[in-house]
């Protein structure tokens, strides 16, 4: 019986700004994605095909089970090829959840990739993709051999931006988890707003590694949508910024908060002087090298 590990990264939202809502309950974006070196580790058992699917989170930070996404993708996945294969997958999160960082999505990804490649299930990357799309709509980015892309759609049309750049990044994740869905379902009252932000000022900073420029055309519209209910991320700015981290800024629907570095040592320096807060989260990263 085979075993393997495999690793997820999570992700950063440098630009995120809603277009319109679609008729399927999804919302039309404009996003930049950003993969980053924080992962998940995912260890995958082939057990007898009598014993069916298992996944299991270690620690039980969210649900294990059929409730988990990385048992609706592989199902979709053994479903498409009528494999008959039993496999136990165990996910060790590193990446927090309800953060805005893209952990379940990128689980989802990374064993999608796995299982078809290690057993030779033979699904082609169009097919596999289009299984990524409907398990959620990240996950196709995680699946891209780039570590920034732009995103379109629901999030699904990728465009990768090339560059060979690596930013590094200070991270504060506060004790206030966020549901994306209860955050999309807010933004509708600022319908008014959407399309606002400059994704073709953005993508030119990233590909030319301007972290300046990347700070001026960041936008984010779950910015406004937090409103009154911005404490927590607005006390993580405040730290960020009395650090001289410079400005903080959210990644997806939040509440993790980022700033932007062109030097891994500056941030872990800056990171060691930050004062500690019961529940909250403080991580140093750089772009993932693809």
């Amino acid at each position: 019986m085979r075993e393997f590990t495999v690793y997820a990264p999570a992700k950063l939202n440098l630009f995120l700004d809603v277009i319109d809502r679609r008729p399927d309950g999804y919302h039309t974006i404009k996003t930049i994605f950003e993969k980053i070196d924080l992962r998940d580790e995912i260890v995958i058992k082939e057990r007898p095909a009598a014993d069916g699917l298992d996944v299991s989170v270690e620690p039980a930070v969210c649900p294990g089970g059929k409730d988990n996404i990385v048992h609706k993708a592989l199902g979709a996945l053994l479903s498409e090829v009528n494999a008959d294969i039993g496999l136990e997958v165990i996910i060790r999160k590193k990446i927090p959840v309800s953060a805005g960082l893209g952990g379940g999505s990128s689980d989802a990804a990374a064993v999608l990739r796995a299982v078809n490649d290690r057993f030779a299930l033979g699904v082609s990357r169009e097919r596999l993709f289009a299984i990524a799309s409907l398990t959620g709509k990240d996950v196709p980015f995680f699946l891209l051999d780039s570590a920034f892309a732009a995103g379109y759609g629901a999030g699904e049309d990728l465009k990768a931006i090339e560059t060979d750049l690596v930013f590094s990044h200070i991270i504060i994740k506060p004790d206030a988890p966020k549901s994306t869905r209860d955050m999309y379902s807010k933004i509708d009252d600022y319908s008014s707003d959407f399309g606002k932000g400059d994704i073709e000022k953005a993508i030119a900073a990233v590909r030319s590694g301007d972290k300046i420029l990347l700070q001026e055309a960041y936008y984010n519209i779950f910015e406004e949508a937090l409103g009154r209910n911005s404490g927590p991320v607005s006390a993580a700015k405040k730290i960020l910024r009395d650090s001289g981290a410079g400005p903080g800024f959210l990644s997806g629907s939040g509440p993790s908060v980022f700033c932007v570095f062109k030097d891994r040592g500056d941030a872990m320096e800056i990171a060691k002087g930050l004062p500690g807060k019961q529940g909250m989260e403080v991580f140093v990263v750089s772009s993932c090298k693809i």
